[in-house]
């Protein structure tokens, strides 16, 4: 089974649309090449997960990256407005002080006279 969780919900890669929520898909979903392609995307956490793949497709909506994924994919955003997607109800203090850092890095500087 392959798990996708992506950075920003329906950020498109390989022909799907992946939501936020972690997202189940069986193992013969994705080519080689494809599963590759999804790894190295830095919008999304790529998962292979061994074993029952009866519910392969099904959202795993109780799941979310640990903070060490969540993170990384803070530090992957280009645009404030897509780091605002990871604001709303994170509690957890290491993702709020990256997303805080991140926040300052993609804010410009205001211009001097």
């Amino acid at each position: 089974m392959i798990r996708i969780r992506s950075q920003i919900g329906g950020f498109r890669r390989c022909g799907v649309a992946h939501p936020a929520a972690a997202t189940d898909h069986p193992d013969d979903q994705f080519s080689k090449k494809q599963l590759e392609v999804l790894k190295a995307e830095p919008m999304l956490v790529v998962e292979e997960i061994a074993g029952n793949t009866s519910q392969a497709g099904q959202k795993n909506s109780t799941s979310r990256p640990n903070v060490g994924d969540t993170i990384a994919l803070v530090q992957a955003v280009t645009t404030v407005e897509e780091l605002e997607k990871f604001v709303e109800g994170e509690e957890r203090k290491g993702v709020q002080d990256a997303i805080a850092k991140r926040r300052t890095e993609l804010t410009p500087a205001p211009a001097a006279e």
